[in-house]
């Protein structure tokens, strides 16, 4: 046990410091009550209570944990949705019995592991060692009043840890259990399916007033307006502010004169080379070969044969067809003993052996670029665009801050931006979708964070990219209502067609569902529906990926369907509804089991510990005696 303790004690620092957030008391009242100090537990177990500090410390590392991971995206509503207060009690829950359940069992985490663990956790360490300064700022920040407290929770962890690979790991599977898993997994089929499309029958379907009433009052929440708001916004744009600024020509001057470094063409080379290759592990003999032939090579050019002639016949790099060209480069490009020989020779020379880490080399100078320094006259108008760009977006910054700062002072946005003469555009209430036609509300980052804002919730200036500021208040949100059904009228008699034929197409499809007696290019043709065919394929749809009717939940049923049956119901697709058939089972290759089964062993018995230890859990939690407070849950 001890030994499985060290094995599987590493993740907890993982878990721990993604999990350990720093404690925020400023999330929406959730640390209120600590004003009245309630008493009353959040729950217990086995009559042990879980205190509203205990929860409320783990609930809101939950909260912090979802905020850093979706960031402008998480809300309260998000975490509602999520139901994190029960998720969290819950799993409190269950790491209580755990805990009390490895104590019964006398699992222990010794001192010694624990430490280990800590010092081992590269989060901990600066330039490969353990640093305790670091050690503890990190737990303080992950919410800890002291290591001592980090350490007796890594205690727990690891406890409990052991416990649950005790139960997850002696788990037995067998050859049939692997096989069962490996014929689910690549076993291939070929469907065939007659897909009703709801479209064709439209025109058969005839939808009075009264049903399209119907419809209507059955599916209010299809006819509701869109939320609107109303609000004020101001706009800070680089682009308006350009007018009123300027850059002189001595501004210019100055600016290329600061600059001419990056105006300046750095000298490059055009030279061509004869390679003779050398691996970095290559024999002497193997080196020694490799000069022999370079050193042939250069008394050939010596003797008068042309470098590109040499090139072509020796050289043992991808150049050698262009004679060794090499092209333009600049100093610093090529290895350095390369570049080293290359730019101390003249235009024309020819090089002695040069070494480097590819093998030895033979360099021709063929020509030379000196640096050169583009004039103001070429780089003026570019410049003033720079600085100009600089200039405006400096602006803009000042502009933003000087209006966050006015914010402070007064009580609306058009007080504060008259105060620092930006002008405010009042914008009746729009929707989303109007919002898009409304030059200030373009950007969708803005528009979202308006629809997202509350009437006296504090003015936010958004940065929305390209130095543009937008600051908004939201002076009036108009809820969604039930459109009158003479306003939709149209749209409710149109849905309602849609809808029986729909229940045409199904009922259409469940028919041909009980014809045994007939091939499906038969019933096709007596249909008038289209007939689909897939290639071989897997239960996870690999083998067709283009066969967009091959839904998850149909490929699901139809692998649990025999050969030549139908499957037992008519499932909707994107083309209508699928009347589905096995036309062929492909048992998996021989070969390709040998291959995988150590891998869906390992699949099946994670599967199998999980499955385990699900049941054991639900067992010992039938066994104790556990209570919730959903008031006191209530209350965060």
């Amino acid at each position: 046990m001890l030994e499985s303790m060290r094995n599987h004690a590493q993740g907890w620092i993982a878990k721990i410091i993604l999990g350990g957030i720093a404690l925020s008391f400023v999330l929406w009242g959730v640390g209120d009550y600590f004003m009245g100090g309630g008493a009353e537990p959040v729950a217990s177990v086995n009559e042990k209570p879980i205190g509203q500090n205990e929860f409320y410390v783990e609930y809101n590392r939950q909260l912090e944990a979802y905020r850093r991971m979706l960031g402008n995206q998480f809300s309260k509503e998000l975490a509602e949705s999520l139901n994190l207060k029960e998720t969290t009690i819950q799993t409190m829950i269950n790491r209580r019995l755990m805990v009390d359940t490895a104590s019964k069992l006398g699992l222990v985490a010794p001192e010694a592991i624990v430490l280990a663990t800590i010092q081992n956790e590269p989060s901990f360490q600066s330039a490969g060692s353990f640093d305790p300064q670091r050690y503890q700022i990190l737990t303080r920040n992950m919410g800890y009043g002291s290591a001592q407290d980090f350490e007796n929770e890594m205690r727990i962890n690891i406890m409990v840890d052991a416990l649950q690979q005790a139960l997850t790991q002696s788990v037995h599977i067998s050859e049939a259990d692997i096989r069962d898993a490996f014929n689910s997994e690549y076993e291939q089929r070929v469907l065939a399916a007659i897909i009703v499309d709801p479209d064709t029958l439209l025109s058969s379907v005839k939808v009075e007033e009264a049903d399209a009433k119907a419809w209507y009052e059955a599916h209010k929440e299809a006819y509701m307006s869109p939320v609107r708001v109303r609000l004020d916004a101001v706009e800070i744009n680089p682009i308006d502010l350009a007018a009123d600024i300027s850059v002189s020509e001595a501004e210019l001057q100055s600016a290329y004169e600061e600059r001419k470094a990056e105006y300046t063409e750095e000298e490059s080379r055009k030279a061509s080379h004869i390679l003779a290759k050398v691996a970095g592990d290559a024999s002497e003999a193997v080196r020694l070969a490799a000069r022999e032939k370079i050193e042939k090579a250069l008394a050939r050019i010596k003797a008068g044969e042309s470098f590109a002639a040499v090139a072509e016949d020796v050289s043992e790099d991808v150049t050698a067809s262009s004679g060794g060209d090499l092209g333009w480069f600049k100093a610093g490009v090529m290895t350095a003993a390369f570049d080293e020989a290359a730019f101390s020779l003249d235009k024309g020379d020819l090089s002695e052996i040069v070494e480097s880490e590819f093998g030895f080399h033979l360099i021709m100078l063929e020509d030379v670029r000196p640096a050169a320094v583009k004039s103001f006259e070429e780089v003026k108008e570019t410049l003033r665009m720079q600085l100009l760009q600089a200039r405006v977006m400096d602006e803009a910054y000042k502009l933003s801050q000087d209006l966050d700062e006015a914010l402070g002072m007064e009580d609306s946005l058009k007080a504060a931006a008259e105060s620092v003469n930006l002008k405010v555009t009042s914008i009746d209430p729009v929707s989303m979708d109007e919002a898009i036609a409304q030059p200030l509300l373009f950007d969708s980052e803005v528009r979202a964070k308006v629809f997202a804002t509350m009437p006296g919730q504090a003015v936010e200036i958004i940065e929305a990219g390209k130095g543009r500021y937008v600051a908004f208040e939201v002076l009036e949100r108009i809820d969604p209502e039930v459109i009158d059904f003479a306003k939709v009228a149209s749209r409710a008699f149109e849905d309602a067609r849609q809808d029986e034929a729909h229940k045409q197409a199904k009922k259409l499809a469940d028919e041909i569902r009980g014809i045994s007696d007939k091939s499906l290019d038969d019933l096709a043709q007596q249909y008038g529906q289209a007939k689909y065919i897939s290639k071989p394929v897997r239960s996870n749809g690999d083998g067709d990926n283009a066969a967009g009717w091959l839904t998850p939940e149909l490929l699901s049923k139809a692998f649990l369907t025999a050969s030549g049956s139908w499957v037992d119901d008519s499932l909707s697709v994107s083309q209508g509804i699928a009347v589905v058939r096995v036309e062929q089972v492909i048992a998996p290759d021989e070969t390709e089991y040998e291959a995988k089964r150590e891998s869906i062993a390992k699949t099946v018995r994670q599967a199998e510990g999980q499955a385990r230890f699900a049941r054991w859990m639900a067992s010992v939690r039938d066994r104790a005696e556990i209570m919730v407070d959903e008031k006191v849950l209530d209350r965060f």
